[in-house]
């Protein structure tokens, strides 16, 4: 069964230097499908240190179960988040664009 469009679950606004969680679910997929984060429209890599473009940031990201969770929080961390979920069934589905600001 493919992905249904999935949820993002994101703050509208956290604390800089608090934990913030962002969690993204889709209750059909079968294969349970994977999930994938997007900032601004640009992939979140697994591990923040090995892209440039998100060094600055201090998060850890579970490809299934979808959590996505910044520890510290920074100023660097506001903006337009979505998600996306992904089984080997369907085309990947992408949730609602939510802005966080830090």
């Amino acid at each position: 069964v493919p992905p249904s469009t999935p949820v993002a679950h994101v703050p509208s606004s956290a604390t800089i230097g608090s934990r913030a969680v962002l969690r993204c679910s889709e209750t059909e997929g079968s294969p349970p499908p994977t999930f994938r984060w997007y900032k601004d429209g640009m992939a979140m890599p697994t591990d923040p240190k090995s892209s440039p473009t998100f060094r600055n940031s201090s998060y850890s990201l579970d490809a299934a179960t979808g959590e996505l969770v910044f520890q510290p929080l920074s100023a660097f961390d506001s903006g337009e988040y979505h998600c996306e979920a992904t089984n080997n069934v369907g085309p990947p589905q992408k949730s609602n664009v939510v802005r966080m600001e830090a």
